[in-house]
């Protein structure tokens, strides 16, 4: 693998407003992104020649997005993804760049997650159900057909393994709950979340109730990517990309074959390798959070926590600011909004570039970021981005 270390950065980052009704398309959505996007950069929509995209059959295609920018692009592409997508699409438009098929990508996420195609609002075809996850005819019988009830299983046995607690699920929520309070746009703000009132909510799906969950909502996020040397021509404060795995996998298909690993235990040695940095170095973190427990074996996986040790770790406070690793500081995706993992994106960058400097928002002296993805237990990315 080539080095890529800080010749690659991320200039322009953008997002649509945040609703549960949007009341318009994706591609206006996507548009609203777009040009926040741009503008953060400094950049003209004919600057961008690359546009790429990931959904779930719920989105605008790459190209109606740049004949509606004005511009004729030299590369689209639009994939079927969730968790971990952004990060693999950023791998892409390093490749395209570092082999001069394009000089600069803008890669958005835009959907109507609420008011439209809700990725847990049921009504799902039982055959598409069976291609989501591996062995589905195996479990789908027996009642087990949602995220949240796959998820759950995989839960209930990393914490009888390892020790960890409902309470300990409810420190990730409290935090990312706490840090909503200092985002104006976090669907959470003004609604913070005590452990008695987390511990007396009923279980959706066990071990999970409806705080464990990540949202539903509409909106979209965009994301510019170019080399280091065009970036210095952008008016944003750019951001480098140290180390990038763009999406690893367990050792078997049939993931449920083993519960002891997760895909994101292969992607932490290969992008700290490659960042040159170890998980003390981290000073700030965005963690796929598409359940709460999905944040604690990420923890684990990416060496911030010793197995068996992660629920202390988050009892401890280290996720909230002033802790080891203050994490998902615009309220992740269980406080904030959810694209599918590219909000999370979209504030280690902003972190990393102190854009909150002088607020209770902004995690002090933050050289060095990490953002994770996690499309299930058998397929991970990550990527460290420093100022």
């Amino acid at each position: 693998m080539s080095n890529i270390k800080d010749r690659y950065a991320i200039v322009g980052v953008g997002e649509s407003e945040r609703s549960k009704n949007s009341g318009t398309t994706p591609l206006h959505l996507a548009l609203d992104a777009a040009r926040a996007a741009l503008n953060d950069a400094g950049l003209q929509a004919k600057d961008i020649d690359g546009f790429m995209s990931y959904s779930e059959n719920d989105s605008c295609t790459s190209h109606q997005l740049a004949t509606y920018l004005g511009v004729r692009p030299k590369y689209v592409k639009d994939i079927m993804g969730g968790g971990s997508s952004t990060e693999m699409l950023i791998a892409d438009a390093v490749g395209l760049i570092e082999t001069g098929q394009v000089n600069t990508v803008l890669i958005y996420r835009s959907m109507n997650g609420r008011s439209g195609v809700r990725m847990g609002g049921g009504g799902w075809d039982v055959n598409l159900l069976q291609s989501v996850i591996e062995g589905g005819s195996f479990i789908i019988p027996y009642g087990a057909a949602s995220p949240s009830q796959w998820f759950g299983l995989f839960a209930t046995r990393h914490m009888h393994e390892t020790g960890l607690t409902q309470e300990h699920l409810g420190h990730v929520c409290l935090s990312f709950y706490e840090h909503a309070q200092r985002n104006p746009k976090a669907f959470f703000y003004g609604k913070p979340l005590t452990m008695e009132e987390y511990k007396n909510t009923p279980y959706l799906s066990y071990p999970f109730n409806k705080h464990d969950f990540c949202l539903e909502s509409d909106e979209a996020n965009a994301i510019i990517v170019t080399s280091a040397e065009r970036a210095k021509g952008c008016k944003s404060r750019q951001v480098y990309i140290m180390g990038l795995s763009a999406r690893q996998c367990v050792s078997h298909a049939h993931y449920w074959n083993d519960l002891s690993e997760v895909a994101a235990d292969y992607v932490a040695p290969e992008v700290y390798k490659m960042a040159g940095v170890k998980p003390e170095d981290i000073q700030v973190a965005s963690i796929y959070d598409c359940y709460s427990w999905v944040v604690l074996r990420q923890l684990e996986a990416y060496g911030f926590a010793p197995r068996g040790e992660v629920g202390h770790f988050v009892a401890e406070g280290n996720l909230r600011m002033g802790g080891k690793l203050p994490s998902n500081t615009a309220g992740g995706m269980l406080s904030e909004g959810y694209t599918h993992g590219m909000n999370n994106v979209l504030e280690i960058v902003r972190q990393v570039r102190h854009e909150y400097k002088g607020t209770d928002r902004q995690v002090e002296n933050c050289e060095i970021g990490i953002c994770t993805g996690w499309a299930g237990p058998d397929m991970a990315g990550a990527m460290i981005l420093r100022n």
